[in-house]
C-alpha cells in the first residue's frame, strides 16, 4: 500500500440506464441499485448560511442557510445496532428537536445485510426516506441512478477534507461527494502471543507501518509452522487462523472488506496501464464494466491461489466458527480497530498484538465504510443535509464511537484520542486509513462482489483457482452488461 488510489471518477463515463434494464436486474434476483428513470434529474444546491456554524445547535459542517421554521417531518432510515449504540442517536435526536421543535425525526432501523434491498425497494417506490444508510462502495451506483444529493454543497470544504482521503475519494464520483463515511475500518492482523510462544514461533512485527508488515509469503510459512506444531502436540482443535467473521462467517464472506485483500494485494497501481499487474489491482476496466483481463489475471489467480492455501493446508476451518479468536483457538485472525477497542473495555483474554495484513506485490488494506447519503427526492434537502450533519457533529461521533467501538472518519476526531499517536495498533490503524484503497468503481458492484463470494468458497472448498476466477469474470461480464 505504497500510493493512495486517487479518484480518477471524471475520465469515467457514468452511463445512463434504462428502466426496463434496471427492473429485468432486479428480477433476476440481483439488487441493482441504480435506478434512472424512477426519479426526476435535480439540481438542488444548498446556498451558504450567512452565519456558518452558528445554527442553533451545533450542525457539524453544514453551512447552508437557516432551517425552515414550517413543520416537516424527516425520515431516517439506517442499521439497527446495540442497545447501548442505538442509545447515542435518541440522544441526539432529543437535542436537535429541543433546537428545532418543528421538525419531527422518524428513524427506521433494519438489519444490517437488509439495507442495500430495502434502498433499491424505497426508491423504485418512489417515496424513500429523507436520508438512507448506504456504503461507499456502491457510490457509483448512486451516481449512475441520480439517487444522492452533492454533499459538498451543504457541507463546509474544511468538514470534508477532515475525512480520511481515500475514503473521501472512494465516496466521490466527478467531484461529487455522494455518501458520508460513517467510519473507519481498517483490516488489520490481530495475532494470540500466547499461541506463538506455546509453538516456538516468532509472532509477527508490531510496527505502526502498514508497509512494514510480513510478505504473504512470510504469513504462509509461519502458518505452516504453527498448524505442525500443534497438530505435532495432538491439539487439532486450536487453528493458525480463524474462520472469518465478516459478513455471514466463514470463507466467501465478504469479498469486498477481506478476501479481495489476497487478490488486488498481487496487483500494483503504479504499474503501466496495459500490465496485467495494474489490471489485477483495478480489478475492474476504467468504465466499471468488464472483469475479464482484470480478475482473472496471472497476478489475481495468484493470490487466490495463497488464499486457497488457508484451507488446502488446514490452517483455518472450512466452515463457519465464530470467536475463534477471541476465544483462544486461533493464532491469527483480521479485523478493524473494534477487536482493539473490544478487548480494552472487556478486558483481553489472553496477550495479543497487532500487525498489518500480509502484502503481497503491495500492502493493501480496504475502506469500506457505511455512508448515509440524502435522497435526491426529498423535500427538504437543506434540512436532511443539516439533521446528517448533526449526527455527524463532534459531540454525537464520539459519543457513537464510544458505544461501538470503531475508529472515527475524521482527522480531527482522531487526534483528539491520544492512543492514535502513542498506542501501536492505535498508530497503524492511522496509517491504514491514511493508505488504505478503495473499492472498485463501478456502477454494478453489489452484482461483482456478490458473485465473487461463491467464488471464493468454492476455491476455498478445493475448486481449481484458475478456472473459476475465469468462469467468475465472465460470469461478472454478464452481470455489468445491464450497465451498459
Amino acid at each position: 500500500m505504497t500510493t493512495r488510489n486517487d479518484d480518477n471518477s471524471s475520465s469515467r463515463p457514468i452511463l445512463p440506464l434504462s428502466r426496463r434494464r434496471v427492473l429485468a436486474g432486479a428480477a433476476s434476483g440481483v439488487a441493482a441499485l441504480a435506478l434512472p428513470g424512477l426519479l426526476p434529474s435535480r439540481a438542488l444546491a444548498a446556498t451558504p448560511g450567512k452565519n456558518p456554524g452558528k445554527y442553533k445547535v451545533d450542525l457539524g459542517g453544514y453551512k447552508g442557510p437557516e432551517l425552515t421554521s414550517s413543520k416537516i417531518t424527516l425520515r431516517f432510515m439506517r442499521q439497527d445496532f446495540p442497545p447501548a449504540v442505538n442509545a447515542t442517536f435518541t440522544k441526539a435526536y432529543e437535542a436537535f428537536k429541543a433546537a428545532y421543535p418543528n421538525i419531527t425525526i422518524e428513524e427506521e432501523r433494519v438489519p444490517y445485510g437488509e439495507l442495500p434491498q430495502k434502498v433499491q425497494v424505497y426508491v423504485a417506490s418512489g417515496s424513500a426516506p429523507d436520508i438512507m444508510m448506504g456504503r461507499n462502495d456502491f457510490v457509483s451506483a448512486y451516481a449512475a441512478g441520480e439517487l444522492a444529493l452533492p454533499l459538498q454543497d451543504f457541507l463546509s470544504a474544511d468538514y470534508v477534507q477532515d475525512i480520511y482521503a481515500p475514503l473521501r475519494e472512494s465516496a466521490t464520483i466527478k467531484g461529487n461527494l455522494l455518501c458520508l463515511p460513517w467510519e473507519t475500518n481498517p483490516t488489520m492482523m490481530y495475532f494470540n502471543r500466547d499461541l506463538f510462544k506455546k509453538a516456538g514461533v516468532a509472532p509477527p512485527p508490531e510496527v505502526s507501518d502498514v508497509n512494514a508488515g510480513w510478505t504473504v509469503e512470510q504469513y504462509l510459512d509461519t502458518l505452516d509452522k504453527i498448524t505442525k506444531s500443534l497438530r505435532a502436540s495432538g491439539n487439532k482443535d486450536t487453528y493458525a487462523l480463524a474462520a472469518s467473521m465478516h459478513g455471514g462467517g466463514g470463507p466467501g464472506s465478504n469479498y469486498t472488506q477481506l478476501e479481495s485483500i489476497w487478490v488486488r494485494s498481487m496487483g500494483d497501481p503504479k504499474a503501466d496501464k496495459s500490465s496485467t499487474a495494474y489490471k489485477t489491482f483495478t480489478a475492474v476496466s476504467e468504465d466499471g464494466l468488464t472483469a475479464t483481463g482484470y480478475l482473472d489475471t496471472p497476478e489475481a489467480i495468484q493470490g487466490i491461489t495463497h488464499y486457497q492455501t488457508f484451507f488446502k493446508n488446514g490452517y483455518c476451518p472450512m466452515g463457519i466458527q465464530p470467536d475463534m479468536y477471541r476465544g483462544g483457538i486461533a493464532a491469527t485472525a483480521f479485523g478493524s480497530m473494534n477487536f482493539a477497542n473490544r478487548f480494552k473495555i472487556e478486558g483481553a483474554p489472553f496477550d495479543w498484538g497487532c500487525s498489518p495484513a500480509p502484502r503481497g506485490k503491495i500492502a493493501y488494506t480496504t475502506t469500506v465504510a457505511d455512508s448515509p447519503f440524502v435522497f435526491s427526492g426529498t423535500a427538504n434537502p437543506n434540512e436532511a443535509a443539516a439533521l446528517l450533519a448533526f449526527i455527524c457533529n463532534d459531540d454525537n461521533r464520539l459519543a457513537f464511537h464510544t458505544a461501538w467501538g470503531s475508529m472515527p472518519v475524521r482527522q480531527s476526531l482522531v487526534a483528539q484520542n491520544p492512543d492514535y499517536t502513542t498506542k501501536q495498533v492505535s498508530m497503524l490503524a492511522v496509517s491504514c486509513a491514511n493508505n488504505a484503497f478503495g473499492p472498485p468503481k463501478s456502477a454494478g458492484w453489489f452484482d461483482y462482489f456478490s458473485a465473487m463470494n461463491p467464488t471464493v468458497k468454492d476455491i476455498a472448498l478445493g475448486a481449481d483457482p484458475a478456472a473459476r476466477m475465469q468462469q467468475a469474470a465472465k460470469q461478472i461480464d454478464g452481470l455489468l452488461a445491464k450497465y451498459k
